[in-house]
């Protein structure tokens, strides 16, 4: 008796298998910009911060004049 081998049509390997196929430049690209998005905000907060804290002094209440 014959086995039968059944054939099986894979998708091609790499980003072009899901939902949303997209080129791997645009895969960076979004990786980018992700991540100049996170530092910008992380330096705004950081700057903001600093900024709170020298109007006051080591105890933690504002300076006096």
């Amino acid at each position: 008796m014959r086995l039968l081998q059944l054939q099986q049509e894979r998708p091609p390997e790499g980003l072009q298998r899901g939902r949303y196929p997209a080129p791997p430049w645009s895969i960076a690209a979004l990786g980018a910009a992700v991540l100049l998005g996170a530092l910008l905000f992380l330096g705004f907060r950081a700057r903001r911060a600093l900024k709170r804290s020298e109007g006051r002094d080591e105890s933690g209440s504002p300076k006096r004049s």
